[in-house]
């Protein structure tokens, strides 16, 4: 196990990863880290900065100054953009004696040279003659290299009592089974599920358990960076994501120790997927969403199947990013408009990319499965960021109509509940009536359709999902989904069922009676505004929990579009 750490710890990057983890590490030693890595300020050399005993020793304060992989002679002071020499100057000469808290500076202090991997030969005797150097009565250095690194997460986060060896056994499969996604991603979800058992931990345990989450999480990450597959690491990110915020949600509205531990770890787990997403899609998808059949050819199977369901599997994960990006633009602060306005052209730069993706792949011109609706809703919204996409969501989800009426007319591949590969694979397996009706027995998708074209005012394939009902699909029970007064518990883990459906659908009614319909039902149904994600501003949870959990999207995210029409 402590191989494995010290391999993932060689392979951090400094910014936003190494210096993610150490801030956690050292609150779980016992020290209180009173300075955390920030973008855009002076740092005068030191990355973190904490106070504290360790190892039953002084109280010291001890600085740390991080640095990514191996110390090579060019990394200690050489051409690179920050070495470490450089860097260990600047704490001596600017920050013990002007920015050192006043409460400390009576204290003994250690400057920590933390790197993720080995002080290479070459570089040792320059490192051991500058710590000679500049050692004092009341300053001395440590080298935190990635074995002490490694020891210290294995001793504090993965410990026998903490960790068991069935929960160290999981991460151990999980890592080895990265070429096969989805048997590596089921054992990390076991894993988190162990760590995340809420009702049997206390609060000291949460702080702990959350942790672990986050340095699991970055291992997996790491490991399946290097093997460049991070299929696994994607969806393990969603599934940690949801399952810290189960236990933060316990501690939303409160300001006291335990509540700023737990947030700050679920902080790391942020960043651990925002960097997978980013890694997925940057690697994967984007470069290629402008080019023809690309994306579709890369699923590389004959099987049109394995096409389509993949496809619209990456535009939910297209709509998803791109709604985080847009909820970053609307967090940031007004002084902060420069950071707002690249959160605002990434948000475009996927709205661009799902349109690419839609336009040069016809196998999102008609779902497979019916809860392909999903990601169609999560695309939509995406998409209504900008009111000039009404055109191209028109033309998208009017062609699909058409193909989804035609292939049922002529019983090809159309929309179906069926729900396991091998059935999905002989659908449609009979003409018979009965099967028919079987397939289609219930539907998401043509009442998302449906809401979309009323919102937009596309008249003609509001019309056409009303006729498709009336006159094939009578049997079938168009239905929404409401969050209930359970989804607050379960909505994160999946724990259990939970929601609401509202089924009887106007669709044979005008579009307003319809619209009116459907959001009066939000008006009257309060619990997606008392779910903790929504109340804590942290709104695009409940999206990725519906990707996730395969959800349908709770129609209140449609409700000031539908607002903004009256």
């Amino acid at each position: 196990m402590k191989l494995i750490i010290k391999e993932y710890l060689a392979s951090l990057k400094e910014r936003d990863e190494l210096d993610a983890i150490l801030p956690d590490l050292l609150s779980q030693l016992g020290l209180n880290v009173y300075s955390r890595p920030a973008r855009g300020t002076r740092q005068d050399g030191v990355d973190v900065g904490a106070v504290g005993s360790l190892d039953g020793g002084p109280e010291k304060v001890y600085l740390f100054s991080i640095k990514a992989g191996d110390l090579t002679r060019r990394e200690w002071d050489g051409d690179a953009a920050q070495s470490l020499r450089p860097s260990l100057n600047e704490i001596l000469d600017s920050y013990i004696p002007n920015r050192l808290p006043a409460e400390h500076r009576d204290k003994d202090i250690s400057i920590c040279i933390t790197i993720g991997g080995n002080v290479l030969e070459q570089a040792r005797p320059l490192l051991t003659g500058y710590i000679a150097q500049n050692s004092k009565a009341n300053i001395s250095f440590e080298e935190w290299n990635g074995d002490k690194l490694a020891a210290y997460i294995q001793s504090e986060f993965l410990r026998e009592d903490l960790l068991p060896e069935q929960a160290r056994s999981l991460l151990r499969k999980s890592l080895a089974m990265l070429d096969e996604p989805e048997i590596s991603y089921r054992h990390f979800a076991a894993l988190i599920r162990t760590l995340s058992a809420v009702e049997a931990l206390n609060d000291v345990q949460r702080v702990t358990a959350i942790r672990q989450m986050s340095i699991c999480l970055w291992i997996l990450f790491a490991w399946a960076r290097e093997a460049e597959n991070t299929e696994s690491a994607y969806l393990a990110g969603e599934f940690t994501l949801l399952h810290a915020w189960n236990l933060v949600r316990l501690y939303v509205g409160k300001n006291n120790k335990t509540a700023r531990a737990i947030e700050t770890a679920f902080l790391s787990i942020f960043s651990a997927y925002s960097q997978v997403c980013s890694e997925f899609l940057g690697k994967n998808v984007l470069p290629y969403v402008d080019k023809l059949h690309a994306v579709s050819d890369a699923v590389r199977s004959s099987c049109s199947l394995d096409v389509n369901i993949k496809l619209f599997d990456l535009l939910g994960r297209l709509g998803s990013d791109g709604l985080w990006a847009y909820w970053g633009a609307q967090r940031c602060p007004e002084e902060e408009r420069d950071l707002r306005e690249a959160r605002l052209r990434e948000t475009q730069t996927y709205v661009e990319a799902v349109k690419e993706l839609i336009s040069n792949n016809p196998a999102l011109l008609l779902p497979a499965k019916d809860d392909q609706g999903i990601d169609i809703l999560i695309a939509t919204l995406l998409l209504a960021v900008d009111r000039d996409n009404g055109p191209f969501i028109a033309s998208w989800l009017g062609e699909m109509m058409e193909r989804a009426r035609f292939s049922y007319k002529t019983n090809g591949k159309y929309p179906c509940v069926l729900a396991t590969y091998s059935e999905l694979l002989e659908h449609p397996k009979s003409a018979d009536e009965d099967y028919r009706r079987s397939a289609t027995s219930a539907s998401i998708l043509y009442p998302s359709i449906a809401l979309w074209t009323a919102l937009i005012g596309d008249t003609e394939t509001y019309n056409k999902v009303s006729d498709i009902k009336r006159e094939l699909l009578q049997h079938c029970t168009f239905q929404f989904w409401y969050p209930d007064d359970g989804s607050e518990v379960h909505f994160y883990t999946d724990g259990e069922l939970h929601g609401a459906t509202l089924a009887n659908l106007a669709i044979d009614r005008p579009k307003e009676e319809f619209l009116a319909q459907v959001f009066d039902e939000c008006d009257h149904s309060p619990y997606f505004k008392e779910l903790s994600a929504v109340k804590s501003g942290w709104w695009p949870l409940i999206v990725i929990a519906c990707r996730h959990y395969r959800l349908p999207l709770p129609l209140h995210f449609f409700q000031e579009i539908y607002k903004s029409l009256k």
